[in-house]
């Protein structure tokens, strides 16, 4: 899919209705319901109604009811990519996304700033998933690579696979707020150039 703005964010792994995902991932809540609360709030704090956010993944452990009186509280179109804890079925009943993708997808988007988008009539392409790729479609030429599913965990193990073009977009990992594409461009840039082929 081909995007002329770039008023694109990308998350994942809110995990709603997860109690114990609090204590595995350290995170800063004293329940489930701050969680919540805050997620929504740092969501609705970048995107807007006009934005598009690309969901990687893992959204929910809830009951029907608080997923879907979670997502309804989201600003924002939102596009989705299947975790390991999501059911297609129950994510197309929920009816507040745009596209579900059930592995991933690519997309493109407008930035005559970056020599990749220059080769690539002016877009940038990135790879999204919700679970890491060792090697992605052009990404010994310029093409990014963003995924869910570690929680950051492998960030520590893995140094030279984060040195690449690659970002765990995990919630978790980015102060539970969506990454905009100038967020992820900026990371990007800082990278060194990793040649895998």
């Amino acid at each position: 899919m081909k995007f002329d703005k770039q008023n694109i964010f990308f998350t994942s792994d809110f995990h709603i209705g997860h109690h114990n995902v609090i204590k595995f991932d350290g995170r800063p809540f004293e329940n489930v319901e701050e969680m919540h609360n805050t997620l929504i709030e740092r969501w609705n704090s970048v995107v807007t109604d006009k934005d598009i956010v690309y969901y990687l993944g893992d959204l929910s452990f809830g009951r029907d009811e608080l997923t879907k009186w979670f997502v309804s509280q989201l600003k924002g179109e939102i596009h989705f990519i299947l975790g390991n804890h999501d059911k297609m079925k129950d994510i197309e009943k929920l009816g507040r996304f745009g596209r579900i993708h059930e592995y991933g997808t690519e997309i493109f988007i407008k930035d005559d700033e970056l020599t990749f988008a220059k080769r690539n009539s002016g877009y940038q392409q990135i790879i999204l998933s919700h679970y890491p790729i060792l090697s992605w479609n052009k990404g010994h030429h310029g093409s990014w690579h963003l995924h869910g599913h570690c929680h950051q965990n492998l960030s520590k193990s893995f140094p030279d696979y984060y040195a690449r073009k690659v970002i765990d977009v995990g919630c978790n990992g980015h102060n539970y707020t969506p990454l905009s594409y100038n967020d992820v461009k900026k990371i990007m840039l800082e990278k060194e150039t990793v040649l895998i082929v």
